[in-house]
């Protein structure tokens, strides 16, 4: 009696899912498709909308964790991390609204303060982070390390 909202539930959910990839939707795809049997064997409307709502939230629980170690590509490490602790010399100051310049082992690297203040050209600095090309420094002098 119901198959036909329920099949509309479904095709609907999965066409979002289609498009967004991202493992939204798929599981009311699949307490619809369990809404689509129950009412086919007979089921009272009450029953199904439960076996929907329980089959939506089992697979959610379940599956999701397990799909999203295969959805999610693994953090690609490079060789920048081993420049996190090390010293270098802002060679272009550092401002709040521009990021500068700073020598490390003789490569020159985009660079911008930890905390968002200045750091004159010339300062030692020491190397927080990296964030994508930027280091991200403190200086020295001041004993922020």
């Amino acid at each position: 009696m119901f198959i036909i909202h329920w099949l509309i539930i479904f095709i609907v959910t999965l066409i979002i899912e289609i498009f967004t990839l991202s493992l939204v939707s798929i599981w009311f795809s699949a307490g619809a498709l369990v809404a689509i049997l129950l009412d086919y064997f007979g089921v009272l409307l009450t029953g199904q909308i439960i076996g929907f709502i329980v089959t939506s939230i089992l697979t959610f629980l379940i599956f999701r964790p397990a799909l999203m170690k295969f959805i999610k590509s693994p953090k690609v490490k490079t060789n920048a991390d081993r420049f996190i602790g090390k010293t270098g010399e802002v060679v272009k100051e550092i401002t709040s609204l521009s990021p500068g310049q700073v020598k490390i082992n003789g490569q020159i690297w985009t660079g911008k303060s930890m905390n968002g203040g200045t750091i004159k050209e010339g300062t030692m600095v020491e190397v927080m982070d990296i964030e994508g090309v930027k280091v991200v420094v403190v200086e020295k002098e001041r004993g922020l390390v």
